[in-house]
């Protein structure tokens, strides 16, 4: 099983580093907070659909369903406070998928075997009866477009991995 998550969490890893032709014609500059079109490109190059730019509880979000089809939400953290009209100034984003393992399942178990089997992200056991893998990337420093598509590779990868725990067959897209 290690040796599966590995070799998923490299070929994930290479794909969001190698990029495509759009992801070679993008800026290469680094990301010091959040940008909406940094987050769209990398979900582009990493095949994902449906994507969509909104705000979330007043600040900047970006959803998608991962190629695997898992929904997917990017959402601008760590905001500094600014006028009305005004965009504020985001330090980090986190990025999220939700799972519906089912009313009989056993969330805390499946959320504890989760976050012993993969230390990527976090998973937790929503009030809503859903689980959550969060990951939060902090620009402090700046960070790569490369580096940014490869944590949401890693993050989707391990998602994916996820769905094998949760379910015994696949979920329907």
């Amino acid at each position: 099983m290690a040796y599966r998550w590995l070799a998923l969490a490299l070929s994930a890893f290479s794909f969001a580093a190698a990029g495509t032709g759009a992801a070679q014609a993008q800026s290469s500059d680094a990301i010091d907070h959040w940008n909406t079109n940094a987050v769209l490109a990398a979900l582009q190059t990493l095949q994902a659909s449906d994507i969509r730019a909104d705000t979330a509880q007043g600040h900047a979000a970006v959803t998608a369903r991962t190629h695997e089809g898992l929904n997917v939400g990017v959402y601008a953290r760590a905001c500094d406070q600014a006028p009305p009209g005004v965009d504020p100034l985001c330090h980090g984003l986190e990025a999220i998928i939700s799972f519906d393992p089912g009313a009989r399942a056993d969330r805390k178990a499946l959320v504890n075997e989760l976050n012993h089997r993969y230390a990527l992200g976090k998973f937790l056991d929503e009030p809503d009866g859903t689980i959550r893998l969060t990951r939060y990337v902090v620009f402090d420093g700046a960070v790569t477009p490369g580096n940014l598509r490869a944590e949401l590779a890693s993050l989707f990868a391990i998602g994916n991995l996820a769905t094998q725990t949760l379910w015994s067959e696949p979920p329907r897209r």
